[in-house]
């Protein structure tokens, strides 16, 4: 599946020109830095939309999973607490080889993913879920009183 790299997100959110685009790749060339840190500091490109830019390519490469059609591994789930998931809007799933599948939603996903590399000990596989089907399976697996769920869905 061919992707989208950040450079053209960027130019399709109107945060860069084409031309500041070629002058990034110019200097990414020569410095071996990545995109988003040049487009920040050579441009002023926030943080936050370098952040989005990556999850709209991650989303547009990866897809978004079904959680009905995905194995959930009692073991897995064991990995992490009901407060870490619901906090974090994290569902460890399951094993494919050496690696965990996590499952996080798109607006939570640079989140899941830190809070992930470095609460879980083994390696893991991010995958991305809707919002509202990941909650269902949260409340499913590490069920809470709905004042919390909604009250998580806030963080």
């Amino acid at each position: 599946m061919k992707g989208i790299r950040i450079g053209e997100l960027l130019v399709e959110q109107g945060l860069l020109t084409q031309r500041q685009v070629r002058e990034i790749l110019r200097e990414q060339a020569d410095s071996h830095r990545p995109f988003g840190d040049l487009a920040e500091r050579l441009f002023g490109v926030g943080a936050r939309h370098i952040e989005d830019a990556w999850v709209e390519q991650y989303v547009r490469t990866a897809g978004l999973v079904d959680l009905e059609e995905q194995r959930i591994d009692v073991d897995c789930l064991r990995r992490i607490n009901r407060r870490q998931a619901w906090q974090f809007q994290l569902l460890p799933t399951h094993f494919d080889g050496q690696e965990m599948c996590v499952v996080s939603s798109p607006d939570r996903l640079v989140r899941a993913l830190n809070f992930a590399g470095r609460a879980i000990e083994d390696p893991i596989y991010m995958m991305v879920a809707d919002r509202e089907q990941l909650s269902t399976f949260l409340m499913r697996h590490y069920p809470v009183p709905s004042h919390i769920a909604e009250y998580a869905q806030t963080l």
